[in-house]
């Protein structure tokens, strides 16, 4: 598309593109009002089982909400990809009495992080919202399934 200058007079439709994004669109510029319920897919990551590396780390562009299966003793790193204000969740699947910890950037309550269940087939999920690029706001609920 050619680009002209305008000094002056009245500009023709033809001559102007116009957004076109329509009324069901998101928009990043401006708030946007949802009649439907927002989603995002579930990232698996599958089993983690200690070969190559017992480090699990996200990308929080890929995904909001994450799930893995523990078959080894892990550490959460931290997360590259940080928003402030992003929020989502991982889920944790348990596959035997292995240990999860976390990087700095996690912060729980009272300082210290969850003692993750240790039984196979307990589930445990750790919700999260990024408070800054180097702190998140993190809460674990676990035994979901209640089958303690």
């Amino acid at each position: 598309m050619a680009t002209t200058k305008i000094s002056s007079g009245v500009v023709g439709d033809s001559s102007v593109t116009y957004n076109s994004l329509n009324a069901n669109t998101a928009h990043l510029d401006r708030n946007n009002n949802f009649t439907v319920a927002q989603r995002g897919t579930i990232n698996a990551l599958g089993v983690y089982h200690g070969l190559g590396g017992n480090t699990v780390s996200l990308t929080l562009t890929d995904a909001n909400h994450y799930s893995l299966t523990t078959n080894a003793n892990l550490t959460v790193s931290n997360p590259t990809g940080i928003n402030s204000g992003q929020s989502g969740s991982i889920t944790f699947v348990s596959n035997g009495s292995y240990t999860v910890s976390w990087g700095s950037y996690w912060r729980f309550a009272t300082g210290t992080a969850p003692t993750m269940s240790t039984t196979a087939g307990k589930q445990d999920r750790v919700d999260y919202y990024v408070y800054s690029s180097n702190t998140i706001h993190a809460v674990a609920t676990i035994d979901l399934l209640g089958t303690a």
